[in-house]
């Protein structure tokens, strides 16, 4: 009597998700950020190259010893800041209205002080008030009380936090991406458009992504 031939039930497979990445575009999306990789150092080598020559064609005399080259490996004591610094510094002077009972504040001047302090944590201490209130300009009986009321301004603007120390009210800071607090004071209106506008144009020339709405 023959053995009954046991069935073979079919196993269900799964059909493949249609998002889940394969090693293909893995490879795809390596490959095009390398690429966007090469062609921009590819670009800014152009742009130093351009730049050299047109220096060395107005000023043929000069030597790199007379001047303040970051790449130079002895030159010590920089810092890393946005291109659009400057728009920023005079953009808090407008807006510093919203925030000190309608009067504007030269608060950018501490904000530059802060951003020549910090390193690449977004975090920095200031021990010393009076000094880091010199460095922004303010002397005289006053010049703590300046600085600590320009630093109240940029909190309230949302540019900067703070938190007490033994050196002060302020003495721990944490620098807040600038862009976002533009998008943020916009949104509440308290920025010009023709001032955005500027701005953005500033940003998408330096190839800045922060104020990108999409």
């Amino acid at each position: 009597m023959s053995k009954p031939t046991p069935s073979n039930p079919q196993v269900a497979v799964p059909p493949p998700s249609a998002a889940a990445p394969t090693p293909q575009s893995f490879l795809d999306a390596t490959t095009i950020y390398a690429l966007n990789e090469k062609q921009a150092k590819k670009r800014a080598s152009k742009a130093k190259q351009s730049s050299l020559k047109m220096r060395a064609h107005l000023w043929p005399e000069i030597q790199d010893s007379a001047l303040w080259l970051r790449e130079d490996d002895t030159r010590k004591g920089f810092t890393t800041m946005p291109r659009t610094m400057p728009m920023f510094v005079n953009l808090i002077q407008d807006v510093s209205k919203y925030v000190a009972n309608g009067k504007s504040v030269p608060a950018g001047k501490s904000y530059l002080v802060l951003w020549c302090r910090v390193f690449d944590e977004g975090f920095l201490k200031i021990d010393q008030e009076a000094t880091a209130a010199l460095e922004a300009g303010y002397t005289g009986e006053r010049n703590v009380t300046t600085w600590r009321e320009h630093m109240r301004v940029l909190k309230d603007l949302g540019f900067i936090d703070y938190r007490p120390g033994p050196g002060g009210p302020c003495q721990y800071v944490l620098l807040l991406n600038p862009y976002q607090t533009v998008k943020a004071l916009r949104k509440k209106g308290w920025l010009q458009e023709d001032t955005y506008t500027a701005l953005y144009q500033r940003a998408l020339e330096i190839s800045a992504i922060d104020l990108d709405e999409v």
